[in-house]
């Protein structure tokens, strides 16, 4: 009996430190697919200055969410793609501040995805 009692607390212990990956909203589906999108229209510099605002505009909105929850990570990746996208707003045809915003929003996406994002698939993803 004491031994089950140990486990289960073991348990429990373990699962309150390493919570579960969660299914991520649809709204936040779809501002990952926004920003995948608005990402990829830059790289081919497609219509660059409307897409880099778009992405500053739809960051702002995973910025609340993850404000809402707490994240240190998130909230300083968030504030360097807002900040990136801005950069390349105001870059017009200077190729070089452009490079600057993309590194920022680059660096920013990975500053999120590597503490909050668990891959499930090729097509799927997770909150972690």
């Amino acid at each position: 009996m004491k031994t089950l009692k140990v486990t289960f607390a073991c348990l429990f212990l373990a699962a309150a430190i390493c919570p579960a990956a969660e299914d991520p909203s649809p709204e936040h589906v779809k501002w990952m697919k926004a920003l995948g999108a608005q990402m990829g229209a830059i790289r081919k510099g497609a219509d660059v200055t409307k897409n880099a605002t778009d992405m500053g505009e739809t960051m702002k909105a995973v910025a609340a969410f993850w404000d809402a929850r707490h994240s240190e990570a998130a909230t300083k990746a968030s504030k360097s793609v807002i900040d990136g996208a801005a950069a390349i707003a105001k870059a017009g045809d200077d190729k070089e501040a452009v490079t600057v915003g993309m590194k920022m929003m680059g660096g920013g996406c990975k500053g999120c995805h590597d503490p909050h994002r668990e891959k499930i698939s090729d097509t799927e993803s997770k909150i972690k």
